[in-house]
């Protein structure tokens, strides 16, 4: 296993980055030119979100799992559950809803300049999340220390 790789596991930053990087994806795929294009980024960036969610739903924290087995509390185990449920739910409305929508009224300027804006936001914020996956924030404290 590389460093980086390490790195990127263990940090809490470094689970941010996959969701943030799968968003960005999405996003990109409305700017792009051809409907193959489009679609390769749409799949890429859909595909990232449902391992993700796969990941998090067969792989619950260790604290949770350890309540449960040793005490027999599943209260964390059962919110988590709840919030990943409404979660995909509400995802999956927000799709169809967008689906049903889109084709017959296009999309307006303004919901265009609005996307734009959330392009904007989201590439804005990978540049100082990497900058704390790659450490750089503790290595700048450091030098002052």
């Amino acid at each position: 296993m590389r460093s980086g790789d390490r790195l990127l596991q263990q940090t809490c930053e470094g689970r941010y980055w996959p969701w943030q990087r799968s968003l960005d994806m999405m996003l990109r795929a409305r700017l792009l030119r051809y409907t193959s294009q489009v679609a390769c980024a749409l799949e890429a960036g859909i595909a990232a979100i449902a391992l993700l969610v796969l990941g998090l739903s067969l792989n619950p924290p260790v604290d949770l799992m350890k309540d449960f087995l040793m005490y027999g509390d599943r209260g964390g185990l059962d919110i988590r559950t709840i919030w990943l449920t409404a979660a995909v739910a509400a995802g999956a409305a927000l799709i169809t809803a967008i689906g049903l929508v889109i084709p017959k009224k296009g999309l307006s300027p303004f919901w265009g300049r609005l996307l734009d804006i959330a392009e904007g936001a989201v590439l804005l914020s990978l540049v100082p999340l990497c900058l704390a996956v790659l450490d750089v924030y503790n290595a700048a404290r450091s030098l002052t220390s």
